[in-house]
């Protein structure tokens, strides 16, 4: 199992205020920005080769750099249903409400196969759906993490391992597993590698220097199409494990970037940070929705469908926040 490391004095002092580090949601923030981004404009090359590259994988290494040590299995189930399968649900039927509700506006039928496909989840499921994987593959990865880690320290590794090679060998298989359990075994690697490098942290005296030579040269690898782009819902890891490592940098370079200039932020921006952050989850399994809208009347992907599929979340979510719902839906 890993142990817990030192950090940096100014990390500690800003930790032992608060149990929210700005960094870690500056870079969330950042995620959700790029997540909306790439699915509004999913076919351009600025977003498969600029924000494929990363944006998914950030998250889970994010998951791993907090990873907390000493958590049994059980609770570690608990905690995990609490935050993430009650919302996953929660919103799973208000989405569908809307969605079938929106189309039968219009006139249209109902979609059975979309509503019998929704118990699978997963890749089996597109908009406005497209981004509820995520959420279970990170229970699944979670729990998986939890239990794995307990029985030896070597067995995530190993198991990440094995799921890496499936993506390679039959990646129509390890996605196609309901509710995109399958592909929390390569998720595990994203989430070691932030393991690795809480550990490490403290011996980074100067993590933004750091940050840029994991982050530029690895982005531009991406870029330049010198390595395939990732697509970790449908199993595509990009170039055998390069693409990985190329994830792996740019999220752990983004992720010192933000540490190593957290201190310059003012008080007034870590509040809208802390806020929009706290919204990550409404946000991610509420944009494709906004987007199936607007694809449906009519509106080809632009700068007004993402800005409408960003802040139309953003502002529904920070409403319900100041609601009771906010129990089930955040």
């Amino acid at each position: 199992m890993l142990s817990t490391p030192a950090v940096p004095e100014h990390l500690a002092t800003r930790r032992s205020r608060s149990d929210r580090s700005v960094a870690v949601d500056l870079v969330r923030v950042v995620g959700v920005v790029a997540i909306v981004a790439g699915h509004t404009w999913d076919q351009r090359h600025f977003a498969q080769a600029g924000l494929y590259t990363w944006h998914v994988p950030v998250f889970f290494v994010l998951t791993g750099y907090l990873w907390k040590p000493g958590r049994s299995a059980s609770e570690e189930l608990g905690r995990r249903a609490r935050t993430l399968l009650v919302p996953y649900l929660s919103w799973l039927v208000l989405v569908t409400v809307i969605w079938f509700g929106f189309r039968a506006a219009l006139g249209e039928p109902l979609d059975t196969r979309t509503l019998t496909l929704l118990p699978l989840g997963g890749d089996w499921i597109s908009r406005p759906y497209s981004a509820f994987w995520f959420v279970t593959c990170l229970f699944v990865a979670a729990v998986l993490m939890r239990w794995l880690e307990r029985v030896h320290a070597v067995l995530p590794w190993f198991v990440a391992g094995v799921g890496i090679a499936w993506c390679i060998g039959d990646r129509f298989a390890i996605a196609h597993i309901p509710e995109s359990a399958g592909m929390a075994m390569p998720a595990l690697a994203f989430m070691l590698v932030g393991m690795l490098l809480r550990r490490y942290r403290a011996t980074f005296d100067r993590p933004i220097v750091t940050g840029m030579v994991l982050l530029v040269p690895s982005w531009w690898l991406g870029w330049s199409g010198a390595l395939d782009t990732l697509n970790v819902k449908a199993g595509n890891l990009g170039t055998p494990l390069l693409s990985v490592l190329m994830a792996a940098a740019i999220s752990c370079g983004m992720l010192l970037i933000a540490e190593g200039t957290e201190r310059w932020i003012p008080r007034w921006g870590r509040t809208v940070v802390f806020a929009v952050a706290a919204c990550a989850i409404p946000m991610i399994l509420t944009h494709t929705l906004s987007l199936a809208i607007t694809e449906r009347l009519g509106f080809p992907s632009s700068k007004w469908t993402f800005l409408i599929a960003y802040f139309g979340p953003l502002v529904v979510a920070l409403a319900l926040r100041a609601t009771p719902a906010k129990r089930f839906l955040f």
